[in-house]
């Protein structure tokens, strides 16, 4: 099938459907016609008119009119605001890195700085303050040091701009530059907090205690005064009462100054841990949730231009004179801009099309080709898979077509869409997609405030018992699965077929991994592979057969997440994020500084992109990160049936009906 008309029927979308969707991206492409011709134009008559922005404040009003331009939601133009005002601090960049749309690459550091990263650090490019005055080895140590790597996928990626005179009037290279981060998670102060607050209980048992031994003192002296004063009366000498009396008084007033002293130092420790703990606070305040990552060292190479690699570190908080426009300040915020441009390619065209799209055509061409209609396992996928083969065949006529690229008209690496897509597709892998193990293997399952994790882990499980019910019904044994030739074909297509070219991630380094495995998964994989379940390199680590329920339940539940919760996590709304451009630019037309250039707000406005690219970015993030009429949903889709879009075009029974509803009613727990 060469195109999407070529379809058969049943694959195709609703008319009202596919134009809705047409209609949406060929609005928004309109609008670039108008700067686009008379960038024609003017190259025609001598020159085009040039819309660099100056600074960030006329970036952030020029947003505010090209977002009313293009269409985006009055809602979407205010959350993107409010992402300019914050998009400088390190705290939001990490945020964005771990709950944004390319969250799949962040993993522990483990064992120590190995490669690059050591050598960064023997060289001293790794300041210790960066990492809050802490020694690097207890921190890997404590498990809070992480990384993400980008150059392995960036090797060989070509630069960009071959349509930049098109859309910009000027020709300009826009720069792929290979781009890792390392990050550290700082100690929580809330942990301060409470060293603090076990001080104050300390101190107040004790001053509880001090009050008690005075009072009890207060009271015994008293009561020897009083004995002495009736001593000294019944004596009938006045000289004598008046020494006796007078001597007390003066003993009882030196104790009295001593308590008073004591009270004092008291109260002045007391105003002390009261600072300390405002200070707490205060602290608290300026960087909520410390415990959150912070990128502390960034890495660069322009390698297709044979330059030097340079490693960029945060200022010193203190040193600077003015964040803004300090040169210490502005070339961290650069080298940021540089990672967040290598990871905008990495994201659109391995995230989002390679994992959340091509492999999902993967496992709908191959149910339809092995699971017949009747067939319990189609009914399950269907819903799902629905639409799937007719919208990346649209997406492969319309946006990464070789004459129809939209990514070359604003993205740096998007000239070089199909060697992107192949390095891409070499860290495809099942285990990964196996939602709890990956972010138990890559370090992240105790992170803090990973919402993202938490929301992929609950959502997992919710999908994963429905799957499992719903098995339960049509698979009573073992048996019942390995004797199913519709789902071993089903199965050793997607492997053999599907992904029989590709390698498991990381399988170059087998040995290091075989030493890693725990005693009982080896157990388990040579179990397998008398059965002939062998597991493999080949077939993005995919297996060839399914011998158990328990194995069926999680290789369903890994295609149905996948072309589901996955998808959304990674494509919906994200215009507000990547279409602000300082925040996160597609492209960049200057190559990295050198290690000692002084950079200038000048050189930042200078590197991103211009006016043109920049409304570009906000058509495409609009296009592609929006919902659309060809969405459906686990529980807000209106439908005919009673069971919503999960019973379209399903015979279900009784039993299979109470599973669904189960299942949605507790997405809508969760989602409550």
């Amino acid at each position: 099938v060469k195109s999407y008309e070529d379809l058969p029927r049943f694959l195709q979308f609703r008319e009202a459907q596919l134009n809705a969707f047409l209609g949406a991206k060929d609005a928004g492409l309109d609008k670039l016609k108008g700067p686009v011709f008379l960038n024609i134009l003017g190259n025609c008559c001598g020159a085009p008119p040039q819309r660099d922005f100056n600074s960030f404040a006329q970036y952030a009003e020029s947003f505010t009119k090209m977002g009313e331009l293009v269409g985006w939601l009055k809602t979407d133009i205010k959350d993107g605001l409010k992402v300019g005002e914050i998009f400088q601090d390190d705290t939001e960049f990490a945020r964005q890195i771990i709950q944004g749309p390319n969250s799949t690459k962040l993993r522990q550091i483990k064992g120590g700085l190995f490669g690059k990263w050591y050598e960064a650090n023997e060289k001293g490019m790794l300041p210790k303050y960066a990492i809050d005055g802490e020694d690097i080895e207890d921190v890997i140590k404590d498990g809070r040091l992480f990384e993400i790597l980008n150059s392995e996928v960036l090797d060989g990626i070509g630069h960009g701009g071959k349509a930049s005179k098109l859309i910009t009037g000027t020709d300009k290279t826009w720069y792929v530059v290979q781009a890792d981060c390392l990050l550290y998670q700082r100690k929580s102060t809330k942990v301060e907090e409470k060293e603090v607050e076990k001080e104050q209980e300390q101190q107040q048992e004790q001053e509880q205690a001090q009050e008690n031994e005075n009072e009890k003192a207060i009271e015994k002296e008293d009561k020897e005064k009083k004995e002495k004063n009736e001593f000294d009366i019944s004596l009938s000498s006045s000289s004598t009462y008046q020494f006796s009396t007078t001597a007390t008084s003066g003993s009882t007033n030196t104790w009295v100054d001593k308590v008073e002293e004591k009270n004092t130092e008291k109260e002045k420790e007391k105003e002390k841990l009261i600072e300390k703990k405002e200070k707490v606070i205060e602290k608290e305040e300026k960087e909520k949730n410390e415990d959150l990552l912070v990128p502390v060292l960034i890495r660069l190479e322009n390698k297709n231009d044979g330059e030097k690699e340079t490693f960029w570190h945060p200022p010193e908080q203190g040193t600077v004179r003015d964040s803004k426009t300090d040169p210490k300040h502005l070339s961290w915020l650069l080298a940021k801009m540089y990672f967040r441009c290598a990871d905008w390619g990495i994201y659109s065209i391995g995230t989002h099309y390679a994992r959340a799209h091509a492999m999902n055509e993967v496992f709908a061409t191959s149910m339809y080709r092995n699971l017949p209609s009747a067939h319990p396992l189609f009914r399950l996928l269907q819903p799902h898979f629905q639409g799937i083969i007719g919208i990346n065949m649209q997406a492969r006529a319309n946006l990464i077509a070789p004459d129809q690229n939209a990514f070359a008209k604003f993205m740096s690496s998007g000239d070089n869409l199909l060697d992107l897509l192949v390095n891409c597709c070499k860290e495809l892998d099942y285990k990964s997609m196996v939602v709890p193990d990956d972010f138990e293997t890559r370090g992240l399952k105790d992170l803090p405030s990973y919402f993202y994790r938490d929301d992929a882990v609950a959502l997992w499980g919710i999908l994963k018992g429905y799957i499992e019910e719903m098995v339960s019904l049509s698979y009573f044994s073992e048996d019942d699965v390995t004797k199913d030739e519709e789902l071993q074909k089903f199965v050793e297509e997607i492997k053999e077929i599907g992904f029989g070219s590709f390698e498991r991630a990381g399988a170059e380094a087998g040995a290091d991994k075989e030493d890693k495995e725990d005693k009982k998964d080896k157990e388990n994989k040579e179990d397998k592979e008398d059965k002939g379940d062998k597991e493999d390199n080949r077939g993005a680590g995919f297996p060839k057969c399914i011998l158990t329920k328990e194995k069926l339940v999680e290789y369903l539940t890994v295609l149905i997440f996948n072309v589901s919760i996955f998808h959304t996590s990674v494509n919906f709304k994200v215009n507000k994020y990547l279409g602000y451009l300082p925040n996160a630019p597609p492209s960049l037309r200057l190559t990295p500084p050198a290690q000692d250039d002084v950079i200038t707000m000048e050189r930042i406005m200078e590197t991103l992109p211009q006016y043109e690219v920049a409304l570009a970015t906000m058509v495409i993030t609009e296009v592609l990160g929006n919902f659309s009429p060809i969405e459906r949903f686990y529980v807000a889709t209106t439908a005919e049936n009673k069971l919503g879009y999960m019973g379209e075009n399903m015979a279900v029974s009784v039993e299979q009906e109470a599973c669904i509803k189960s299942m949605v009613k507790n997405m809508e727990k969760y989602r409550d």
